[in-house]
């Protein structure tokens, strides 16, 4: 009986210990995200170079995959990322109907020309846009992912998801998880 109770009080221990990381793994988040000062200075510590008005392309095989202005932008080799603020990218397609991004931050992965913005992210292309908190781009792939909620619209479209990846090669877009919408009845497929 006593290494029954023994082993109640190590598990509720362990699980005290893992809810009260939660917390402030938590707390700490919201506060960076609340105050985006307090992530800044942490970086300007980190930082090897710290530019201003940046513009940046992306190529493979001689093809544009994106092309990105940002108001500043801060490098840290040893992370091999550099962070963006205000971040405004175009994600070439090759029907020539791009996907334009705006966001508050981003980074690029040095390494491997990855892209994830956040915060407040706009995209456009010709005939929708979508609103949305996070976004990636796989240049391996050649998707946009978005794992937060997002809306679409267009003048026929009206979608939510929780989830969505569109395939820049073939323009395919999947939403998973909570989908609603209206489709107008003008909308030919």
């Amino acid at each position: 009986m006593n290494k029954r109770r023994l082993i109640k009080r190590l598990l509720l221990t362990v699980l005290a210990l893992a809810l009260t990381a939660m917390v402030i793994i938590f707390v700490s988040y919201r506060q960076v995200t609340q105050n985006p000062e307090v992530l800044l200075s942490q970086i300007k510590e980190e930082a090897d170079m710290h530019l201003s008005k940046i513009r940046q392309t992306a190529t493979k095989n001689g093809i544009r995959e994106w092309r990105m202005e940002a108001e500043s932008a801060s490098l840290v080799n040893k992370k091999k990322t550099m962070l963006l603020v205000n971040p405004n990218v175009e994600v070439f397609m090759t029907d020539g109907d791009n996907v334009h991004l705006t966001a508050d931050e981003g980074i690029i992965y040095t390494d491997s020309n990855r892209l994830a913005v956040s915060g407040n992210v706009v995209a456009k292309t010709r005939l929708y846009q979508f609103r949305t908190e996070s976004v990636v781009y796989d240049p391996d792939t050649r998707e946009l992912r978005s794992d937060t909620p997002i809306k679409v619209s267009s003048e026929l479209v009206s979608l939510k998801a929780n989830t969505m990846t569109m395939k820049l090669s073939s323009r395919i877009t999947f939403f998973e998880g909570g989908v609603e919408g209206t489709i107008s009845e003008d909308f030919k497929l």
